[in-house]
């Protein structure tokens, strides 16, 4: 009978050193960033049946290379003319741009081949070079943008070529 005792009082220390140590400590600081995003689509019944919609995220504007996230968005994504998307593990940076575009898949040139149909601030007129950047640290690691977007085709005049 001792050593049922024994057993006994083992398993129930066991287990309570199992349940402290499985205990969810929430203050740790995060370690990333977390971005959620409402796109408010006014217009979702003109969604484009060819080319690529994107919600794209830049450190950089204008930018000088690929956004540093993007996802391609389907038709199918938009509820009630909202699309609700999340990036997450995004580094501790500040950010310059959240935007919405179509690519023409019938115009290869860069500098022109794509119609932006929204952003989380700034306007076409500046080039959205007065976009408000926004930045992720270990005390502001979860933020929330609106992107009001405006399904369209029509994409910038290209440069002349020389």
């Amino acid at each position: 009978m001792n050593i049922i005792k024994k057993l006994s009082l083992f398993t129930v220390v066991f287990s309570m050193l199992f349940l402290v140590s499985c205990e969810d400590d929430s203050s740790d600081p995060a370690t990333s960033g977390t971005l959620n995003i409402s796109i408010n689509l006014t217009n979702p019944d003109s969604w484009p049946s060819e080319g690529t919609v994107f919600c794209s995220l830049d450190k950089t504007w204008p930018p000088s290379g690929a956004p540093y996230k993007s996802v391609v968005l389907q038709s199918a994504q938009v509820q009630n003319g909202q699309i609700s998307l999340v990036f997450e593990d995004l580094d501790f940076d500040t950010y310059k741009l959240l935007s919405v575009s179509w690519l023409d898949p019938a115009n290869p040139n860069p500098a022109c081949n794509q119609a932006v149909w929204g952003t989380h601030s700034g306007s076409i007129q500046a080039f959205y070079a007065d976009a408000v950047p926004f930045t992720f640290s270990a005390e502001n690691s979860e933020l929330s943008l609106v992107v009001s977007a405006v399904a369209n085709t029509v994409t910038p005049e290209c440069p002349p070529t020389g």
